[in-house]
């Protein structure tokens, strides 16, 4: 069983992070960021990435009550064809992606931050996944918009769910395209000495 020797601090209420922190026996707490991401202005996407998970995981850092313990700070963006996905605004930008997705390839690339104000410790990595979509038929796509499983996530879907069964082919960590490359962070925090 793998733990921490302190409670940890996600800087996110994502359920998929969540999800995975649980599953790999993570002490945690979850703490929403503060941040407005729109305000965040860069094309490349790994440095994107990194800006947005580190400053989600300083925003609940620099708070009194969590100076001294090390919090994680996430972002996971689509790219396809140099062009950042972010999350769909409506059922046409939702749709209009996912048809771009279909029957081709796109990268999933998350940034992951463990900051301590109080210890001044910034470790900042980033992860890449290649996703490889079959052709997706009209009855599928109706059902995906029609029951709004577009909401909320980076590209317009989750692959934990029904695009499952459109998937033919990931390249890379599958968790870093659920959210949060587990692989990486259990390294960052073993690094810190922060597992048991």
């Amino acid at each position: 069983m793998i733990t921490t020797k302190e409670k940890l601090v996600l800087a996110s209420s994502s359920p998929r992070r969540v999800e995975l922190l649980k599953n790999g026996n993570i002490d945690f707490e979850v703490i929403e960021h503060s941040i407005d991401e729109k305000l965040f202005i860069e094309k490349n996407p790994q440095k994107l990435v990194s800006i947005l998970s580190y400053n989600k995981a300083l925003s609940v850092s620099k708070l009194d009550r969590f100076i001294d313990r090390y919090v994680i700070g996430v972002d996971t963006i689509v790219v396809y064809k140099n062009n950042i996905l972010g999350k769909p605004i409506n059922e046409e930008e939702a749709l209009f992606n996912i048809k771009r997705l279909s029957g081709d390839k796109h990268l999933v690339i998350s940034g992951i931050a463990v900051v301590n104000s109080k210890l001044n410790i910034k470790d900042i990595k980033t992860a890449m996944s290649v996703v490889y979509f079959n052709k997706l038929n009209d009855k599928f796509l109706e059902y995906y918009i029609d029951n709004n499983l577009w909401k909320g996530y980076a590209g317009g879907y989750a692959i934990q769910g029904i695009f499952s069964l459109v998937i033919k082919k990931v390249v890379g960590s599958y968790t870093n395209i659920v959210g949060l490359p587990m692989e990486i962070l259990y390294k960052m925090l073993e690094k810190l000495d922060l597992i048991k």
